[in-house]
């Protein structure tokens, strides 16, 4: 024959207890004031209101039903009462098999939070050795920040100073020209023209370029004289006044031509120095951005490492608390399963099985 399944078997049960109930009807009043003052049965009963796998009215049931059942004699019972009882061994063992398992379950749980401890240990070294690290790494990528700001700092200088020498040139060669253009049109036109046709020099249009030439003091002076007189009326004085100042503006052209001359090629120089330094500074001010770069990385990962140092230094000071409170936790399981067994459990197995003694028995027993 199949047996029935737990919920069937409750719903059996819960049925019988209802006839018991109404047989019970007449004892009712003796029974529950024994149930009440019973300390074994009263301790069954707490059992049974803890056996929360149980709905609350099916354990209403048992309780109320405990003075009809397991307070009679095993030989006496009716087929339903011994049914009671077997319901009632069958959730005592299971609240007991449910306090068992519960103990396993924390007890696991505090051989596994105790064997974290040397890992929790290790953890903080490790914490700190890599914080040590990365400070470590985090000075290096300023020092090299501070170094790749400096030399950026001096190519910008650099930049600088070879754009304003780039300028400079410029405004040489740029003067040098214009000035020997202006000098050798003036030279020409009003001093080997006027010369050549056996007129004086054009005194008035030359005078702007005597302060760049180089004439001894008093032939300078004599100039306006000398050039004022034709060929034929200069004497041997202005002929050398006028030889001297053609020396001098030709000497000028020369010397301005000169200029020119080393000039033009040190103006291509100056504009590759430019670029040059100009490249330089840009490669160095990108070296700048990615050192900087670094050391932000270098930083965040350093804020990271302590984090992670404060987060494994704050679970190994919560580590002897959760140690305590777990244990605590196993230890009220196995109180509980202690003082089910002691008690309910104890109480239940010897209502259950206990028979009748007949008077007399108990007479010849005395």
């Amino acid at each position: 024959m199949t047996k029935p399944s737990r919920s069937a078997f409750l719903l059996i049960f819960c049925a019988l207890l209802a006839i018991m109930g109404k047989r019970a009807n007449q004892t009712a009043g003796k029974s529950n004031k024994k149930a009440k003052t019973d300390p074994v049965l009263v301790s069954i009963a707490d059992a049974i209101n803890q056996a929360d796998h149980l709905p609350e009215r099916c354990r209403a049931m048992l309780v109320d039903m405990l003075p009809f059942s397991l307070s009679v004699a095993s030989d006496k019972r009716h087929e339903s009462q011994t049914w009671a009882v077997g319901t009632v061994e069958q959730t005592l063992n299971a609240q007991k098999a449910l306090l068992e398992a519960a103990i396993v379950v924390e007890d696991e749980k505090l051989a596994t939070l105790k064997a974290s401890e040397s890992s929790l240990a290790s953890t903080v070294t490790e914490a700190e050795v890599a914080l040590v690290a990365q400070k470590e790494a985090v000075q290096s990528a300023e020092g090299a920040r501070t170094e790749a700001t400096e030399a950026a700092t001096t190519a910008g200088n650099a930049l600088v100073a070879a754009q304003e020498e780039q300028k400079t040139g410029e405004v040489t060669l740029a003067t040098a020209q214009e000035e020997k253009v202006a000098l050798e049109s003036a030279f020409e036109a009003h001093f080997k023209v006027p010369f050549e046709e056996g007129n004086g020099p054009h005194f008035k249009e030359l005078q702007p370029f005597l302060k760049q030439i180089e004439m001894e003091a008093s032939l300078l002076k004599a100039c306006p004289s000398s050039c004022a007189k034709s060929k034929d009326d200069r004497g041997s004085f202005d002929e050398v006044v006028l030889q001297e100042l053609g020396k001098a503006l030709s000497s000028k052209v020369t010397a301005l031509g000169e200029v020119v001359a080393v000039e033009t090629p040190a103006a291509a120089d100056r504009a590759t120095a430019v670029q040059t330094a100009e490249n330089d500074h840009n490669a160095k001010k990108e070296a700048q951005k990615q050192f900087e770069e670094a050391l932000e990385g270098a930083q965040k990962e350093q804020a990271e490492r302590e984090a992670a140092l404060a987060t494994a230094t704050n679970a190994v000071e919560e580590f002897q608390p959760q140690v305590e409170a777990m244990t605590a936790l196993a230890d009220k399981a196995k109180l509980a399963l202690a003082s089910l067994e002691a008690g309910a459990l104890t109480g239940f197995t010897t209502y259950m099985n206990r028979v009748e003694v007949s008077t007399e028995v108990a007479v010849a027993g005395a």
